[in-house]
């Protein structure tokens, strides 16, 4: 973006299954700062942070037990949901713009994290879409 300004944000928006028996000190204060809004200035940067051993311990265990919501810094009613899971990154597209086939993209690697929202951004952002 070219005023500096973040380019997507995250927050958890759900608790979906049964939290792991014993979250470290650690994963407890992640999970309290996730349940506040959350910028990332890229791709990148959110996909980085989606993959660091910090988030694979709170989130990505062997169930699906949290959802979290990515919007666009700019426009907040666009969204997508993440469900992390220790096999994948589920990123699905309520809003069923066509940027995932049937709307859900399974996620492996930081790579594709990065391709997929960088498509969807392109999809969703307008520069005047607040003022529309």
């Amino acid at each position: 973006m070219d005023d500096g300004a973040p380019m997507f944000t995250m927050v958890k928006s759900k608790t979906v299954g049964d939290a792991p028996q014993e979250l470290s000190e650690k994963s407890q204060g992640l999970l309290e700062t996730l349940t506040m809004l959350c910028s990332f200035y890229s791709a990148e940067d959110l996909a980085s942070f989606l993959f660091t051993p910090m988030f694979s311990e709170l989130a990505r265990q062997d169930e699906v037990w949290l959802g979290f919501e990515i919007g666009l810094y700019v426009d907040h009613t666009k969204t997508l949901e993440l469900f992390p899971s220790h096999v994948e990154l589920l990123l699905v597209d309520n809003a069923s713009t066509g940027v995932f086939s049937e709307s859900i993209h399974r996620c492996v690697d930081e790579q594709d994290v990065v391709q997929q929202l960088e498509n969807w951004y392109s999809v969703v952002h307008s520069a005047d879409a607040r003022f529309e």
